[in-house]
Parts: structure tokens; sequence; C-alpha cells
């Protein structure tokens, strides 16, 4: 009975992580999209942070990250039409240029990782 449980228990978590990479691999997929789609150079993206999750972007936050978003020299003809449908954002750390000039940007997606609503 506790080998079955402990065996359960290894199957469950082996299924989150599977499901985790899964995620993060999408959320890799939607930037890489983005930045050949709109970036005003070539950008040699070096590495990604894990995906995670945040409840403490509000509406007001949002609006000017958007806002800000669209006035970035480093992408051109961004508009954002998806808004937050749940309190949960996802975001991932894209991390690009040479080692001495490393530089990143942020981005945010919907709760089921469908559209960039924002980045920084």
């Amino acid at each position: 009975m506790k080998s079955s449980r402990v065996h359960i228990l290894l199957i469950s978590i082996g299924l989150l992580l599977l499901a985790s990479c899964g995620q993060r691999y999408e959320a890799k997929q939607l930037v890489k999209s983005f930045v050949k789609e709109h970036a005003t150079e070539k950008i040699d993206i070096s590495s990604f942070s894990d995906l995670d999750s945040t409840k403490v972007i509000s509406d007001s936050l949002l609006q000017v990250l958007q806002t800000n978003a669209t006035k970035d020299s480093l992408f051109k003809d961004v508009h954002f039409t998806t808004q937050r449908t749940s309190p949960t954002l996802l975001y991932i750390r894209m991390r690009y240029g040479a080692d001495s000039l490393n530089q990143s940007r942020t981005f945010y997606f919907d709760k089921d990782l469908t559209t960039i609503i924002a980045f920084k």
C-alpha cells in the first residue's frame, strides 16, 4: 500500500514537470515568433528564464507596460489586442546580446499561453 502511494506521487511529479516544460517551450516559441516579426534589428537570444506566474500586475500597470512596449525602439508595429482574462499572468525573461552587453526583456502572457499581452 505504501509503495503504491509513492509510485503515484512520483508519476504525478513527473507529469507536472513534463507539463511545465511544455508550457515553457510554448512561451519561448511565442517570444521567438514575436521577435522575428517585430524586431527592428537582429536579436541574438542567449537564454530564457523559467516560466513563472504573477498576480501582482494590476490592470493599470498592465496598461502602462503595453503603452511603453509600443514605444520600445527594439520592436516595431507592436499592438496589444488581448487583455487579461484572469488575475494570474505568466511571464518569461528573454536575455539577448553579447555577454558584456547582455540585456533582457520580460514578456507577459495570458494564463492559457495563447498570446503576449505585454512586455518590458
